[in-house]
């Protein structure tokens, strides 16, 4: 189970929902690579284009605070202020309910 459940949402600028999107799935892979990622989803909402989440879980909140600090984690944040209106929101939270059968 999940230590940690983070969801971060991004609101692209004008013009770049595209090159958000592209940016934000090449994370996908090197961070479902990780220790301690239980999961890595990017999202695009159906009513706003320019709305983007990352839906993530963490074995422990220690991992989360290791994936902040890789390089291509670093090197897309420094990219966000040219495609975003507005920094990163990170939601984090604790399961509360079971865990959902698979």
């Amino acid at each position: 189970m999940a230590e940690l459940t983070n969801v971060a949402y991004f609101t692209a600028k004008s013009g770049r929902s595209q090159n958000l999107g592209a940016e934000l799935l090449q994370l996908v892979t090197p961070s479902r690579n990780e220790e301690g990622c239980l999961r890595y989803e990017i999202h695009q909402s159906n009513d706003v284009p320019d709305v983007w989440m990352v839906l993530e879980d963490w074995r422990h909140a220690s991992d989360f605070k290791l994936h902040m600090s890789t390089n291509y984690v670093q090197a897309f944040m420094a990219k966000v202020p040219d495609l975003c209106v507005e920094d990163v929101e990170i939601c984090g939270y604790h399961q509360r309910s079971p865990q959902a059968c698979t």
